[in-house]
């Protein structure tokens, strides 16, 4: 048997796998974090009302990841109704100052950001984002990286993924996971806070702020929401 042709079989099979190992990765990913993954301590605090932040960054990707996990105050339905009133991003969502609906397909929306950073900085991208319902008593709205034939590359970022999940918890409380993984690709010397900006820091406060914004529906609408 030609060597050449025993390499090239393993090469192919091993590219596989890893290919099969990464797609396998980032569907089970949303499960990953479910309430059960919370230790002891995280538990405590999340019960008194904290919001918890956790770098969950992996070594081998070149971006960071970080969740922020608490209770919000109001049903799974009026949290969902927040966060996919996309339009209406500019008005609590972190940098956010555009949001257009490009496309609308069920199950399937394509919406356009456009972010507005300090020293007038913009960066804009496309994400396709997804609602499915694992179980009766979890809503999960994910995204991922889209396309954006001719943008500037210096004017968009190079990847993002992640998801709201949002679990049914008591007396009317959502238990609620913010996972967001974000690579800004490039960065120019001296411009090194946009890191933090798009990851970091922006993360506990769209938590804080979508929070803030379904607990005022709730308590507009009265007590139970639902």
């Amino acid at each position: 048997m030609n060597p050449g042709l025993v390499s090239n079989s393993v090469i192919k099979r091993t590219s596989w796998a890893i290919l099969i190992a990464a797609m396998l990765f980032m569907f089970s990913t949303v499960n990953a974090y479910a309430s059960d993954s919370l230790n002891e301590d995280e538990k405590k605090l999340v019960d008194q009302g904290e919001v918890i932040v956790r770098d969950v960054s992996i070594d081998a990707q070149p971006g960071k990841t970080f969740e922020a996990i608490g209770f919000i105050n109001t049903s799974r339905e009026t949290v969902l109704k927040v966060l996919t009133a996309y339009e209406k991003y500019p008005e609590f969502m972190p940098n956010v100052s555009r949001v257009d609906i490009i496309e609308k397909r069920k199950p399937d929306v394509v919406l356009q950001y456009t972010l507005s950073l300090p020293l007038r900085k913009i960066k804009k991208y496309r994400l396709k984002m997804l609602m499915t319902e694992p179980d009766n008593q979890t809503l999960i709205l994910k995204w991922q990286l889209q396309k954006w034939p001719g943008i500037n590359p210096a004017e968009t970022i190079k990847d993002t993924t992640g998801y709201w999940r949002i679990e049914e918890g008591t007396e009317n409380t959502s238990l609620v996971f913010y996972h967001v993984y974000t690579d800004p690709g490039p960065i120019p010397f001296g411009l090194e806070w946009i890191v933090d900006i798009l990851s970091e820091k922006s993360v506990p406060e769209a938590f804080l702020q979508t929070k803030a914004r379904a607990e005022k529906i709730a308590l507009n609408n009265g007590i139970n929401d639902k």
